[in-house]
């Protein structure tokens, strides 16, 4: 169990393996002001209020990569995709709980964010969003609906941050990381967990997906599982997603329907779709 105890600085608030700012303190307390109301809403609708709340707010890539031992990251200001979504996930989860402690809502983002819920290096962060969905549908976070909804299994090694370590500042020039992230790629493969929605069939079975639940973007670049996540939005009858947008540089609703936005990228293969758990 981790015990926190806070010392406010002016640049952060650090409690073990845990960063955090006033800022993010501050974020969260309106946050849960203004939505500790909605507790009894099922949680797909908490979820997509809270997308909506961070509508603005800036894209930043890599937001968790920081310097020095893995730690932690609060970082409510700013999200890269996947951040925003665990954000997103751990509040709605905080809301429904109806413990709204600070330290609640970092349990739970801990839990999402790395395997088995303990920071133990770098490697022990979910890194790739297969290993994230494995991890998590495991402990009963979502259901993997994609085979549900017409997708299929789809054969893939996936070894990108083993065969690109430079492009990672906790792989590069280090042997041992690299040798733990290659064991994780391999039981990841191992598992053959992969399952998508191809974009060709994304038009025919759209129907089926609800407000709500996550959508994984697969893709074709060698050895990599996943290029984007965002959350399913439907609008004016059409299914579009909520996401931290790297060509808008912020929170958006998509203007593209999910549909669009999938045929316009070249490396989309197409989509895997979860489901959270009430």
């Amino acid at each position: 169990m981790i015990f926190i105890s806070f010392v406010l600085t002016s640049f952060s608030v650090k409690a073990g393996d845990i960063i955090s700012t006033p800022a993010d303190i501050n974020i969260y307390k309106s946050y849960v002001k203004q939505f500790e109301g909605q507790k009894e809403k099922p949680i797909a609708e908490i979820l997509i209020n809270t997308a909506k709340y961070f509508l603005g707010k800036p894209y930043v890539a890599s937001t968790l990569e920081v310097s020095g031992p893995e730690r932690m990251v609060i970082n409510l200001r700013e999200f890269d995709c996947t951040t925003l979504v665990e954000n997103c996930i751990a509040l709605s989860q905080v809301i429904k709980s109806g413990d709204t402690s600070y330290k609640n809502f970092i349990d739970k983002l801990m839990i999402i964010r790395y395997r088995g819920g303990e920071v133990s290096g770098y490697t022990s962060r979910l890194h790739y969003t297969t290993d994230w969905i494995y991890e998590n549908e495991k402990r009963g976070l979502f259901k993997d609906i994609s085979v549900e909804v017409g997708g299929k299994k789809t054969a893939k090694a996936i070894d990108f941050m083993t065969t690109h370590p430079h492009l990672y500042k906790h792989l590069e020039d280090d042997t041992v990381n690299v040798s733990k992230m290659r064991k994780i790629e391999n039981e990841i493969n191992e598992r053959n967990s992969y399952s998508i929605i191809p974009v060709s069939e994304i038009e025919n079975k759209q129907e089926q997906i609800r407000n709500g639940d996550i959508i994984a973007f697969a893709t074709s670049i060698s050895g990599l599982d996943y290029s984007h996540i965002g959350i399913a939005f439907w609008q004016a009858g059409e299914l579009h997603f909520i996401h931290a947008s790297s060509k808008y540089k912020k929170v958006i609703i998509e203007k593209k329907t999910l549909l669009s936005y999938c045929q316009d990228i070249k490396s989309c293969m197409g989509i895997s779709v979860l489901r959270l758990n009430n």
